[in-house]
C-alpha cells in the first residue's frame, strides 16, 4: 500500500510514522505541506508535489499538520478528498479540534466534564465572567498549543492586562477555572480508531503549573479508570478525530478534560511511545491501512449499486 505522511516538521513522529509503515512492508513518503500545490477544475483537480503529480500516487494520506499550518493543510487534505484518496483524518474535524472553545462546545453538547470557561467578544466582558469563574483562573489562547500561549493569573487586575494585551494583538482566547489540586500534574490518553492505545501521567519538575513534557514535565504509564476511558472516547468521538491526545486532569469532582490535541507528538525520552513500550506508530499505520480497505470496499459496493440502477432505468426506459 502506497502511504503519505502529510507533514510540518514534526521530524521525530515523523520517521517513526515511516519506518513503521515500511516494517509492515507498505511504501511510505513524507511530504511537506509547504512542497504542496494544487489545481482546482472540475474536469480535472490536481495535486502537486513540487514539480510532480501525486493526485493519484498515494492509497491513503496521514495527516500531522502543526497549528500555524491548519487552514492550508486541510484544504489540501480536501483536494485529496475530492480526488477519491483516503484520508485517514476529516479536515472539518481537524478544524473544530484546533478551535479549543468549539471543542469546549462540542464536549457540553455530550455531557462531558471539564472545567468552567468564558469568553466575551471585548476585554470588559470578562470582567463579570470573572466573577463566576473565580480566581485564579487560566488565560489560553484559543490556538494554543504545547502549553504556549497559557497564562495563570491570581488578580482581575493582572487577568484586565493580558486579556487587554491579546485584544490589542487581535488574539482569541478564553478564561478558564484554574483545578488548584491538579496544579503541574496532567494525564494524556491518546485514542487511535476508537480506543485508548496508550495512556500516561505528566508531571511538573521545576513548579510550573503546566505540566507539558515540551516543558520539561516528567512522564509515568497510567493506567486509566473505566470512567475516564469512556470519558476520554466519548471526547474525541464528539468531535469526529480518529487520531488524538486528550488531556484531562483529576479534580475533587472527578476527571475534568482540558483539550484535545488532533496532532500530538508520541516520540522522545518522555513521550509516550517510550514510557509506556506502546507502539503509537505502528498503531496509527494499521489503524490507516485497515480504514483504507473499507474505504475502496464502500466505493466499489457504491459504483455497483449505481451501475445495477442505471441498468433497470434503462430497462424501465
Amino acid at each position: 500500500m502506497n502511504i503519505c505522511i502529510l507533514s510540518t516538521d514534526q521530524v521525530k513522529d515523523d520517521h517513526r510514522l515511516l519506518e513503521a509503515a515500511k516494517a509492515r512492508g507498505h511504501t511510505a513518503e513524507l511530504y511537506n505541506i509547504r512542497d504542496i500545490s494544487m489545481v482546482l477544475s472540475t474536469e480535472k483537480p490536481m495535486i502537486y508535489w513540487r514539480d510532480k503529480n501525486i493526485t493519484k500516487a498515494f492509497d491513503a494520506i496521514i495527516p500531522r499538520l502543526n497549528v500555524n499550518f491548519t487552514d492550508y493543510g486541510t484544504n489540501v487534505l480536501q483536494q485529496f478528498i475530492c480526488s477519491q484518496t483516503y484520508v485517514s483524518e476529516s479536515p472539518a474535524a481537524l478544524r473544530l479540534g484546533r478551535d479549543k472553545l468549539k471543542c469546549l462546545q462540542y464536549l457540553l453538547a455530550r455531557g462531558l466534564p471539564f472545567p468552567a470557561t468564558g469568553i466575551a467578544y471585548n476585554p470588559q466582558g470578562f470582567q463579570e465572567l470573572a466573577n463566576v469563574i473565580g480566581l485564579p483562573m487560566i488565560i489560553k489562547l484559543i490556538e494554543s498549543t504545547e502549553g504556549t500561549g497559557i497564562f495563570l493569573v491570581h488578580s482581575l487586575k493582572e487577568m484586565d492586562n493580558i486579556v487587554k494585551t491579546f485584544s490589542q494583538l487581535g488574539a482569541s482566547y478564553i478564561i478558564q477555572r484554574f483545578v488548584k489540586e491538579a496544579s503541574g500534574t496532567d494525564i494524556r490518553a491518546f485514542v487511535v480508531g476508537g480506543k485508548v492505545v496508550a495512556s500516561m501521567c505528566r508531571r511538573s519538575q521545576d513548579g510550573d503549573f503546566r505540566s507539558n513534557v515540551s516543558l520539561g514535565g516528567h512522564s509515568e504509564p497510567y493506567q486509566l479508570s473505566s470512567d475516564e476511558e469512556e470519558m476520554v472516547l466519548s471526547a474525541t468521538a464528539s468531535i469526529g478525530m480518529n487520531v488524538a491526545g486528550v488531556d484531562f486532569v483529576c479534580s475533587d469532582q472527578g476527571p475534568l478534560l482540558l483539550e484535545i490535541n488532533v496532532s500530538p507528538d508520541f516520540t522522545g525520552e518522555q513521550g509516550i511511545e517510550s514510557i509506556t513500550g506502546v507502539d503509537i506508530a505502528g498503531a496509527i499505520i494499521d489503524y490507516a491501512v485497515s480504514q483504507v480497505h473499507r474505504f475502496y470496499e464502500q466505493r466499489y459496493s457504491s459504483a455497483k449499486v449505481l451501475e445495477s440502477q442505471r441498468g433497470i432505468l434503462c430497462a424501465d426506459g
